[in-house]
């Protein structure tokens, strides 16, 4: 199997943000494809931009980074299946001989990444990483020189899952060196005594530690005084999630020392309660965002506006709801417990008086209302993820407050 079973075809640019000497160049690799399947590659790469430049830190960087989709046919579809990891015995004929239960794990997903390595330089000659998308619907990935993840929808224990989160942690590895957060090796279901306490020296990766403290990795983002932050009560288990009985608070915002990370049960600790580099969906811990932050700010230009990225909506919003304000107070009405502006001003629009109004005329709440209504379309656009919940949350305390004090009269 290999380059016999299938050929590539070339690549498409299809994030431009500028001359590749200057920014990071992200290349999507096909594998398992077939040649008819292609376009549902090419669609599958523009949904994965999608997701990454709406995930944080990315959304900061969208302009540091180019991103190429490189084409190539496989003979036939998807990728080896072993049986003996349970899987259906399916060895489809792939270019990059895409495979699971790598290591024994049904999960671990590789493919011949000196090969991937030695194809996307031809066509892409200043990129930095190669990450494979695989034609599979069963879940699956890994890290390293290459990513590597399927296009799975649903994770090993049957629960929804967007893969995009999938190549989104593996670029931790493959280019950011972060290490896994989670503290498991085979999985918690399983017995697996070899995890239960870690034996060695101090890990490279900067989201992982041996010391309680975090000294010379995180220390200097500790805000909470209680180190360990979280010990593992039974390190013959693995320690109960964030937020489950007998677990630590998954309050994101809390950064100190949580034990459980680096497939150990014990003895390791991670930065915060959850991380992407931990569990899918969840955002990146402080620490992770940070390395991304200082490896992709050397790629960004002096300028970038990008109009994808600018959610006008949200602006006019904004400028609706204040102007009400000012005109005249208007009303709301409740839907779903939550305030929506009416339109309060059209007759007084065009008027002088309309201009002239005085917005201390109307009721208070309603002001607190409107101006809460606005601060929670402004908040939505703050970069950091716990200060977006933060204002998000007081400006909801602040409507809720104002909406029960409403006038009788304000539909409601």
């Amino acid at each position: 199997m290999g380059v016999a079973d299938g050929r590539v075809i070339g690549a498409t640019k299809i994030v431009d943000n500028g001359d590749p000497s200057l920014r990071f160049n992200l290349v999507l690799v096909a594998e398992g494809y077939r040649e008819s399947e292609l376009p549902i590659f090419e669609g599958e790469a523009n949904h994965f931009v999608k997701g990454l430049f709406k995930t944080d830190p990315f959304d900061d960087h969208r302009c540091a980074i180019n991103v190429w989709r490189l084409d190539v046919a496989s003979d036939e579809s998807g990728a080896d299946d072993p049986a003996s990891c349970g899987g259906t015995g399916a060895a489809p004929r792939t270019y990059f001989d895409a495979r699971f239960c790598a290591g024994g794990m049904p999960r671990r997903l590789v493919c011949d990444s000196a090969l991937v390595l030695n194809t996307v330089p031809a066509h892409v000659p200043l990129f930095h990483s190669a990450q494979v998308i695989v034609n599979s619907s069963k879940y699956g990935g890994s890290g390293g020189t290459v990513g590597i993840s399927s296009t799975a929808t649903v994770n090993s224990l049957g629960k929804p899952v967007d893969w995009r989160e999938i190549v989104i942690h593996e670029m931790g590895h493959s280019i950011f060196d972060l290490a896994d957060e989670y503290w498991y090796s085979a999985g918690c279901d399983t017995t697996e005594p070899s995890q239960n306490n870690y034996p060695f020296g101090e890990p490279g990766e900067v989201n992982i530690t041996k010391s309680t403290t975090a000294q010379g990795k995180w220390s200097d983002l500790v805000n909470t005084s209680t180190l360990p932050t979280f010990t593992n009560p039974s390190c013959s288990q693995c320690p109960p999630e964030p937020g489950a009985p007998g677990g630590p608070s998954d309050n994101q915002i809390v950064v100190g020392t949580f034990e459980g990370a680096g497939y150990y049960h014990c003895g390791l600790y991670r930065p915060q309660a959850w991380c992407k580099m931990a569990k899918l969906g969840k955002p990146f811990c402080k620490v992770c965002r940070r390395v991304i932050h200082e490896f992709l700010q050397p790629y960004d230009p002096s300028q970038c506006l990008n109009i994808d990225a600018l959610d006008v909506s949200k602006w006019a919003a904004v400028a609706t709801i204040l102007f009400g304000v000012i005109q005249d107070g208007g009303g709301v009405i409740i839907v779903g417990g939550k305030p929506i502006p009416i339109d309060p001003w059209g007759p007084l629009r065009h008027s002088l008086w309309g201009a002239l109004a005085d917005p201390r005329a109307a009721p208070p709440a309603m002001r607190d209302v409107l101006v809460g209504a606005a601060l929670m379309q402004l908040s939505s656009l703050v970069s950091s993820p716990e200060l977006r919940e933060r204002i998000g949350a007081a400006v909801s305390r602040m409507m809720d407050q104002a909406a029960a004090n409403l006038p009788v009269a304000t539909i409601r």
